[in-house]
């Protein structure tokens, strides 16, 4: 063990220093300095056993060194500055500081290399003074929010800020139970008691009937809360019957519990099709087999290569549902034009169909970009009797795709209904195509319509955003 005192007098250690495995450190009415931060620490444990009377000692250590400070105070000071929040080796050294403080003082402070105390106290005030802007930052963002939130739902008269209900309430109630406190004070002298005890009641009264009217809708969103979580998901609360942030809460709760109920229908919905549409190809493939084994011929080939392709574009239908349940895209910056006139070429489309307007340059995911053009392809030719024509154009600050088809039309009322999953058609399947291509098309900042060709049948397009790179 290595022994260090201070008598009345100065100790200083700085520099580059080998510490031992164990050092004690004894400080009377003096003053000792140490700095850590190029000492040469033994791996494991560095126990450090002080004892300060009348004194003061100093330990300066770098940002990175764990310390295990367990000193007791008598009449003196100890005091660990640890601003900077420490990148602690989980394999490196520990300091370990034991002992007394007896009217004495002890200060261990991190300190990045080559900085003085007086840098760490103006690097701690900016700091602080960082710490608190931010504040004030995140407390005026905080109202600007509340305002908008109010600006939305409030559905009674007055300032924005008076609209919460519980504010309200307190607000009135502190300002009654103040005027009455004034009243009695004024009048206690000229007040028989019984009048005096009959107030005090009911104001407990009134105090139990205002903490009940504030808890009450807490415990209506507890119970709310619990029922959900217990999987009744068609609770709902009653928003009609409050107001104020009540009103706002239990709406918000009910949106949230019919979000939740809508996704487990459709994922349920999803596994009861995507069994049954997978059953019916692999029915065929199975018999297509059979017929080869038996001797076949190229027309159960030529079928068994179909069902093949069917299947692999329903896994690809699902794996593009599932990267936009993740938000998983991978943007990169593409000619759509190129693109579009390569899918809609392989899938018979004539060249001449084919036009594109404008620099119809944009950052868009590939793989989900060629499945919304394949999806637009598919919808003209199984429900629009065929393509008649495919545009790609840049319109302001996005790229349009639509394709024409020689169809029937669909029906104004009929429209919205053709981008939600799982809606029944004529033609049967998942309903994915079209709600497929509004959700890639909303993830790229866009959007899918519905229009009237010009002549007959329909103009289905989405767009993108062509202003992100």
């Amino acid at each position: 063990m290595t022994e260090l005192r201070a008598i009345a007098g100065n100790v200083e250690r700085r520099g580059r220093w080998t510490v031992p495995e164990r050092l004690e450190l004894r400080v009377l009415a003096g003053n000792m300095e140490l700095d850590f931060r190029d000492a040469v620490l033994r791996p494991g444990v560095t126990t450090i056993e002080v004892s300060v009377d009348a004194g003061s000692l100093e330990i300066e250590v770098p940002p990175n060194l764990a310390v295990e400070l367990e000193v007791s105070s008598i009449a003196g000071h100890v005091e660990a500055v640890d601003s900077t929040p420490p990148v602690l080796d989980p394999a490196g050294p520990v300091l370990r500081i034991t002992g007394r403080v007896r009217c004495g003082n002890l200060e261990v402070t991190r300190l990045m290399p080559g900085e003085t105390k007086f840098d760490a106290r103006f690097r701690r005030i900016l700091e602080l003074k960082r710490a608190r802007r931010h504040h004030r930052h995140r407390r005026w963002h905080d109202i600007q929010a509340e305002r908008d939130m109010w600006k939305r739902h409030a559905k009674g008269t007055g300032p924005w800020w008076m609209q919460a209900r519980i504010r309200r309430r307190i607000f009135s109630w502190l300002a009654v139970a103040l005027f009455a406190g004034i009243y009695i004070g004024w009048r206690v002298d000229t007040l028989p008691w019984w009048q005096i005890g009959l107030g005090l009641f009911g104001i407990s009264v009134m105090s139990g009937m205002i903490a009940w009217s504030l808890t009450r809708p807490l415990l209506m969103v507890v119970r709310a809360a619990r029922d959900i979580g217990d999987g009744k998901l068609d609770t709902r609360l009653d928003a009609g019957e409050h107001g104020g942030e009540t009103h706002v809460l239990a709406t918000a709760i009910n949106d949230m519990a019919a979000k939740i109920q809508q996704q487990i229908a459709d994922q349920r919905q999803l596994l009861a099709a995507v069994s049954h549409e997978l059953r019916t190809p692999l029915g065929h493939m199975r018999v297509m087999i059979e017929t080869l084994r038996d001797g076949g011929n190229g027309k159960a080939i030529d079928g068994l290569e179909k069902e093949v392709l069917i299947l692999d574009d329903l896994v690809g239908r699902l794996l593009a549902s599932s990267r936009l349940e993740f938000g998983n895209l991978d943007r990169r910056r593409l000619d759509l034009g190129t693109v579009v006139t390569d899918a809609a070429t392989a899938d018979g489309v004539a060249p001449e169909a084919i036009e594109a307007i404008g620099d119809v340059h944009a950052s868009v995911d590939p793989t989900l970009f060629a499945r919304a053009v394949a999806n637009l392809l598919d919808n003209a030719r199984t429900h629009g009797r065929g393509v008649v024509a495919v545009r790609i154009e840049r319109r302001a600050g996005r790229v349009a795709v639509e394709v024409d088809d020689a169809g029937p039309g669909v029906p104004a009322d009929r429209r919205a209904d053709a981008f939600r999953a799982f809606v029944p058609s004529n033609n049967g399947g998942l309903g994915l195509g079209l709600a497929l291509v509004s959700r890639i098309a909303v993830a790229h900042g866009g959007g899918a319509w519905i229009d009237d060709r010009p002549g007959g049948g329909a103009r289905v397009g989405f767009s993108v955003d062509a202003t992100r790179s």
